[in-house]
């Protein structure tokens, strides 16, 4: 059974639907609108629903107070639910890391696409849609949140993150400190299609690296970013070296891709 097919399963599980469909001409969630909605449950912590460009899910709680009593919303419940499902995340992504790095890397055209399966631990290209050993997409964003970095001659640690997501925060600190350790080499940007009050308003831990927000989500769809946390690392030519959880791109690793220019 696919992990995707047990996280549906488990969903229907755990709906509460209303008697009548929820129908609604909008629903605003933060910096998005949706458009021909119709509601088709929830659970602890998601709103689940069909709208006009196809299946989406938000949290309960920046819905409005209506929807939040017509599906009993619980706060408390909510945040256990959701320090549980970080934990689970956390333990599959580690699994599929530990999964990627013991397969053999696979040979593949190219200086660049030649390493980095091998001694940097990370997994090689799986589809044709990877952007693996490809031109990465431009850093086109529409505000950013203080200086502008400076990118020429640098890789670039793009992360792709939510204030609102719990395993998002998690990843700050360690994204925090790469910045600091390899300033010299490496820029990180912490790039969200959320508002800058809702970045604001966020709890700690803070981000101490570039911020932009990408509010039409235009750099996320280049990126081809499904879920978050995610992160893509470009290299000096613009190169993408890494797409994925964060889990696997870990300071050793980083390490080993950083010294390749020395060579």
């Amino acid at each position: 059974m696919t992990k995707r097919f047990f996280v549906l399963f488990s969903l229907l599980l755990v709906f509460s639907v209303p008697g009548e469909p929820i129908v609604l001409p909008t629903l605003k969630v933060g910096s998005i609108t949706y458009t021909n909605v119709t509601v088709l449950g929830a659970n602890a912590t998601d709103l689940y629903f069909n709208h006009s460009l196809g299946f989406a899910n938000v949290k309960l709680k920046y819905v409005g107070a209506d929807l939040q009593r017509r599906f009993d919303y619980d706060p408390k419940a909510a945040e256990e639910a959701e320090r549980k499902q970080s934990e689970n995340d956390i333990l599959y992504q580690s699994s599929l890391t530990k999964a990627a790095a013991a397969q053999p890397a696979r040979s593949a055209p190219g200086k660049t696409k030649a390493w980095l399966g091998s001694d940097t631990g990370l997994a090689d290209p799986i589809s044709e849609r990877s952007l693996l050993g490809k031109a990465g997409p431009n850093l086109e964003v529409d505000k950013w949140l203080g200086d502008k970095p400076v990118l020429e001659g640098k890789f670039v640690l793009i992360s792709f993150w939510a204030p609102w997501s719990v395993p998002c925060r998690q990843w700050i600190p360690e994204l925090n400190a790469l910045q600091k350790k390899y300033a010299d080499k490496l820029v990180v940007v912490a790039v969200s299609a959320e508002s800058e009050s809702e970045i604001a308003d966020m709890p700690e831990p803070r981000i101490e690296c570039a911020s932009a927000i990408d509010a039409k989500a235009k750099l996320i769809a280049a990126a081809g970013v499904t879920s978050i946390p995610s992160v893509l690392l470009r290299d000096p030519k613009g190169v993408v070296l890494y797409q994925g959880h964060p889990a696997a791109l870990n300071d050793k690793r980083l390490q080993a891709i950083l010294a390749k220019t020395a060579e």
